[in-house]
């Protein structure tokens, strides 16, 4: 899996300058004037009084490419998270041809199981006449798939938090 910060380090200055200014604002010194360092020991005392509503101002969009489906399900019961999937309608094809894409994400996959897997999806594309919608059904969980995810910085670390356990998905 490929994960890339789209979101410009301009941009997080200015998100943690104003996630600095609500800080302030609820305490009401909105007019003080804050230097950059001051906006980071601010910020560092929020996360130790667990004043989540403060991070989320911060916001950051990631491009995720070569994820499970599985692991892109466990995304997608976030709701304070925003996703923008590969659509196997416009792709299938190219799915169904990736020579690695299975054994990159589940290694437990044998070379001879992933010949037969592609086999048989090659020929359900070619024989079936069933629309993509349809065909996509018979992708396996594991299948790699790409997309553009956005979330506060409130929301990445209770994903972090539910994701690292040792019960979760380990992708």
């Amino acid at each position: 899996m490929q994960v890339k910060l789209l979101t410009s380090i301009g941009t997080i200055q200015d998100m943690v300058h104003n996630a600095a200014k609500a800080a302030q604002t609820t305490r009401g010194n909105a007019d003080k004037e804050l230097f950059a360092n001051d906006e980071e020991e601010l910020l560092k005392r929020i996360i130790k009084l667990n004043h989540g509503t403060i991070l989320e101002h911060i916001y950051f969009t990631y491009s995720i490419k070569g994820l499970s489906r599985a692991c892109m399900q466990e995304l997608a019961r976030h709701r304070h998270i925003s996703l923008s999937v590969e659509s196997t309608r416009y792709t299938l094809r190219k799915c169904i041809n990736n020579p690695d894409g299975v054994a990159i994400i589940y290694h437990d996959v044998t070379p001879k199981f992933h010949d037969i897997l592609s086999k048989f999806l090659d020929f359900a594309y070619k024989n079936s006449n069933l629309p993509n919608d349809e065909l996509k059904y018979l992708l396996p969980e594991f299948w790699p798939t790409n997309l553009i995810m956005s979330s506060n910085v409130r929301e990445l670390r209770h994903i972090i938090d539910l994701r690292t356990a040792p019960v979760a998905l380990q992708e």
